[in-house]
């Protein structure tokens, strides 16, 4: 059915005027006189009843006029709809992040201010591993990534990356421990006897390669115990004991009892989070979030 046909019916409908309903529409009276008995002919049904001097609806025409109407108000309805999706005010924003970006200060304040500018655009996360996050980007599966990396990280042309922030790598050490008992930052080769707990190398993170990176800067391979595959995780087991660990300050933020944290001397010792993105045609809200994190 006609949805412009339909719009002429309900106009007449409403003046019961075939000159009256023209001028409203913005049309000559022969083409409004021609649309409505075509939709009469598709209908099988006299909508009107006409005369020299008056025109009234036919019990047809009273049954279709409700119905059309609702039927063109959900036809605004979903327009509007799309419209606003098109323009970035509705829709779905699907972001990946790694368990560590919720410990920082820029990441959920990011998401939050995004989530003020458009309340109409549903942002829905997911924590996944850094490798996770890129096959996520590739298969379209998400449209943002957080992941931390010393160095920009090695992206194929549909992938970009803007560098959000820098903070510095502590080490984590577990209650009584003899270094905890300090106050000022520790060079890594003084951890050179200690065990660790770590990122395990296929979570992509970056921040097992850097850390690999760091203790043979200072003359020693890290002996690793344990390995896992989130921040609250690490933490918990350096708590538990089972050994130390180099994280990101952001870490910090996690309160377990007995576990301190201390710096590091060592200027190499720091790690980057990047926001990765797709380059080429995006989405509005895409769009929108880039230049949010930008700003």
């Amino acid at each position: 059915m006609d949805l412009r046909r339909l719009r002429y019916f309900v106009v007449l409908a409403e003046t019961l005027h075939f000159s009256r309903a023209a001028a409203r529409l913005n049309i000559a009276q022969p083409p409004l006189s021609h649309q409505i008995k075509v939709l009469e002919e598709e209908l099988d049904a006299k909508l009107f009843e006409r005369s020299n001097r008056r025109v009234e609806l036919t019990p047809a025409g009273k049954a279709l006029l409700p119905e059309a109407l609702a039927l063109l108000a959900q036809a605004d309805r979903a327009s509007g709809i799309a419209a606003s999706v098109q323009r970035g005010e509705l829709g779905e924003l699907r972001v990946g992040f790694t368990s560590g970006a919720a410990l920082t200060d820029v990441i959920p304040r990011l998401i939050l201010a995004f989530r003020q500018r458009r309340p109409g655009v549903r942002v829905r996360i997911e924590e996944m591993t850094t490798q996770a996050q890129l096959v996520a980007m590739l298969e379209r599966r998400i449209d943002i990534a957080f992941i931390r990396s010393a160095q920009a990280p090695d992206l194929p042309p549909t992938l970009g990356a803007m560098r959000l922030f820098e903070d510095a790598l502590v080490v984590a050490l577990p209650p009584k421990h003899p270094l905890s008992a300090g106050s000022g930052p520790l060079s890594v080769s003084a951890l050179a006897n200690e065990e660790f707990v770590i990122f395990p190398p296929e979570s992509g993170t970056g921040v097992f390669e850097q850390i690999v990176w760091l203790c043979r800067l200072s003359g020693f391979a890290p002996r690793v115990v344990q390995e896992a595959l989130t921040a609250v995780t690490i933490v918990g087991l350096v708590a538990a004991g089972l050994g130390i660990a180099l994280v990101p300050a952001s870490f910090r933020r996690v309160a377990v009892t007995g576990v301190s944290y201390r710096r590091l001397r060592n200027k190499e010792a720091k790690s980057a989070m990047w926001m990765v993105f797709r380059t080429g045609t995006v989405s509005e809200q895409e769009r929108a979030f880039r230049e949010l994190a930008g700003a």
